[in-house]
C-alpha cells in the first residue's frame, strides 16, 4: 500500500505502513497499539454529515411549511398562501441557506453564522416572493401583510428547530461528530484543540495525536498520544478515522507536503489547522480549517451514487434473474462442480471481500489466489466458461455483491491480492495503485470500456488501467456512469476484449 513504492519522505515522518503489517504477514512488524489507540477504536461510527445536514434542512423546510399551513386557519381577508407557494418558499429557504453555508458540518452544532444564514435565507426568500407578487401583478394572491405574518410565524419555529438540533448533536458527540486524528506538533495540536469549544465548535471528536516524536507529543496537553504516524494506516483501514488534521507551523511546508502525499490515497478528509501563533482573526470566529484533500464521491454525490447502485442492481436482477438461473444450470451440466465461484478481492479502503462469479474453469483447476492469470486458449476454461468470459456474463452474480454494499455497479474493477503485472505485484508497478481503493469497486468501469480489460501480461496494461480508474474517481458524475453503462452494453454485445 502506501510506502511500498513511494520514495522515503524527507521529513521526520516515516511513510505509512503497508496493509500486510495489519494482517500480520510474516516479515512485517506492525506497531503495537497504545492505550489511546485502543480507546479510539471503541467510538461508534458516526452518522454521515450528509444525513445530519439533510435532517436539519428538512426541519428548516418544516418550519416554513407549518407556519404557512397555520396561516390557512387565520381569518385573513385575502392572500393566504396556497400549497404550491408554501412548498416553493420552503425549497427556496433551504437552497439559500445551503448557499450561505448553513448546512456545513460545523454549522450544524450551533453558532452565530449558521443561524444568520438560516434567518437571512428566510427573510430574503420571503422578500423575493412578496416582490415577485407585486411585479407580476398578483398582490391579491400573496399580500405583503401575509408575507410579514408568515415570517413572524416561521422565524421562532425555525430558531427552535435549529437550537434544538444543535443541542441534540452536541449531546450525542459519538454519533454526530466526525472522528479526527491530529498529526504533527504537540504544542500546535494543543492550541488547536483548545479552540474547539463553545462557539468555535467544528463538529469534530478528537481521538488524539499521532507523532513519531514522543517527546513532542507529550506537549499536546490532555490529547492522548495514539502512537507514531504509522498507526494511521490500520486506523483508517478499520474505519476508525473520518478526518486527519495536520497541526504544525505553516513554516514546515516540506513536512506538510510529505504528509499530504502519504494520505492522498486514503478515503479520509485531510485538512490543515491554522498556525494559531501567527493567526490573526476575530476571537469570536472559529479558525478555518484549510482543506487539502477530500474523500472522493462524498456528501450528496455519495447519496446519488448509492441510490444509483441499488436501482441499477435491482433492475439488472429483474432483467437477468431468469438468464442467471439458466446459466447456472448450463455450468453444472457442462462440468462437475458448483455453479458459483468465490474469489478474494481487494475492495474499498483496501478491505478484502469475496466476489461472486459463475465458474468458468474446471473445478479441480480453480485458481482462487490467481497464481496464473487466464490467457487466450487456456485449457483450464470449460466450454460454457469460454462463452461466459467472451460475453462477460460470468460477472452477473456480482449483482449480489452490489446489493450487499461491497461493490458499486460502476467503479474500478476489483483485483485479487497478489496479482502481478509483468511479473511484479501491482503495488510495485504504480506508486498510486492504492488510490483506486478510495471508492467501492464496480462491475464495470472506465478502464474496461476503454479496452483495458483481461490479463495484465505487461506493466503498461496495468498502468493504463489504473490511470483510467483514477480519472474516474476524480471526475465522477452520474453522466459519466451513464456513458460507461451504455458503452459496457455495447462492448458486451460485440464481445470485445474479453477472455
Amino acid at each position: 500500500m502506501l510506502g511500498m513504492s513511494r520514495p522515503e519522505p524527507a521529513s521526520q515522518d516515516a511513510a505509512l505502513l503497508p496493509p500486510v503489517t495489519e494482517a500480520g504477514w510474516p516479515g512485517f512488524a506492525a506497531p503495537r497499539p497504545v492505550e489511546g489507540a485502543r480507546r479510539a477504536r471503541q467510538l461508534p461510527r458516526p452518522f454521515s454529515p450528509t444525513f445530519l445536514a439533510a435532517l436539519v434542512a428538512g426541519l428548516d423546510a418544516l418550519a416554513v411549511i407549518l407556519s404557512g399551513v397555520a396561516l390557512q386557519y387565520i381569518p385573513l381577508e385575502r392572500g393566504s398562501p396556497q400549497p404550491p407557494l408554501i412548498l416553493f418558499y420552503a425549497a427556496l429557504t433551504v437552497s439559500l441557506t445551503g448557499f450561505g453555508g448553513g448546512y456545513a458540518h460545523a454549522a450544524l452544532f450551533g453558532g452565530r453564522r449558521p443561524l444568520t444564514a438560516a434567518l437571512g435565507a428566510l427573510l430574503i426568500g420571503g422578500g423575493l416572493l412578496a416582490a415577485a407578487a407585486q411585479v407580476l401583478g398578483a398582490p391579491v394572491t400573496f399580500r405583503p401583510g401575509a408575507a410579514l405574518l408568515w415570517l413572524g410565524f416561521a422565524t421562532p419555529l425555525l430558531l427552535v428547530f435549529r437550537l434544538g438540533t444543535a443541542a441534540a448533536f452536541r449531546g450525542l458527540p459519538h454519533l454526530t461528530r466526525q472522528r479526527a486524528v491530529l498529526v504533527g506538533s504537540g504544542p500546535q495540536a494543543a492550541r488547536f484543540a483548545a479552540t474547539l469549544t463553545g462557539q468555535h465548535d467544528q463538529g469534530l471528536a478528537l481521538l488524539g495525536l499521532v507523532d513519531n516524536d514522543a517527546g513532542t507529543a507529550a506537549a499536546s496537553g490532555d490529547l492522548p498520544h495514539l502512537g507514531p504516524v504509522g498507526m494511521l494506516d490500520g486506523m483508517i483501514r478499520r474505519g476508525e478515522v473520518d478526518q486527519v488534521v495536520l497541526c504544525m507551523p505553516w513554516a514546515e511546508e516540506r513536512r506538510v507536503r510529505d504528509l499530504q502525499a502519504m494520505l492522498a490515497d486514503y478515503p479520509v478528509d485531510v485538512t490543515l489547522a491554522p498556525d494559531l501563533m501567527a493567526y490573526r482573526k476575530d476571537a469570536r470566529e472559529a479558525p478555518r480549517l484549510l482543506r487539502l484533500a477530500d474523500r472522493p464521491i462524498r456528501g450528496w454525490a455519495a447519496v446519488v451514487k448509492t441510490i444509483e447502485d441499488y436501482v441499477l442492481a435491482l433492475l439488472a436482477l429483474a432483467v437477468a434473474g431468469v438468464p442467471m438461473a439458466l446459466i447456472a444450470l448450463a455450468v453444472r451440466l457442462d462440468s462437475p462442480g458448483p455453479a458459483l465461484f468465490r474469489q478474494r478481492r481487494t475492495g474499498f479502503n483496501n478491505r478484502d471481500f469475496y466476489v461472486l462469479k459463475f465458474r468458468t474453469m474446471y473445478h479441480d483447476a480453480a485458481d482462487p489466489t490467481v497464481r496464473q492469470q487466464v490467457l487466450h486458449g487456456d485449457k483450464r476454461v470449460t466450454r460454457v466458461g469460454g462463452i461466459l468470459r467472451r460475453t462477460s456474463l460470468d460477472e452477473l452474480p456480482q449483482i449480489f455483491n452490489v446489493l450487499k454494499g461491497e461493490m458499486s455497479f460502476i467503479g474500478p474493477r476489483p483485483h485479487a491480492p497478489g496479482t502481478r503485472a509483468g511479473g511484479r505485484p501491482f503495488e510495485e508497478v504504480m506508486a498510486r495503485y492504492a488510490a483506486r481503493h478510495r471508492v467501492k469497486p464496480g462491475l464495470t468501469g472506465l478502464a474496461q470500456v476503454r479496452g483495458w480489460r483481461g490479463p495484465t501480461e505487461t506493466e503498461d496494461k496495468l498502468i493504463r488501467r489504473v490511470e483510467s480508474d483514477l480519472e474516474y474517481i476524480e471526475t465522477w458524475s452520474p453522466w459519466l456512469d451513464l456513458m460507461i453503462l451504455v458503452r459496457t452494453l455495447l462492448a458486451v454485445a460485440r464481445m470485445r476484449n474479453a477472455l
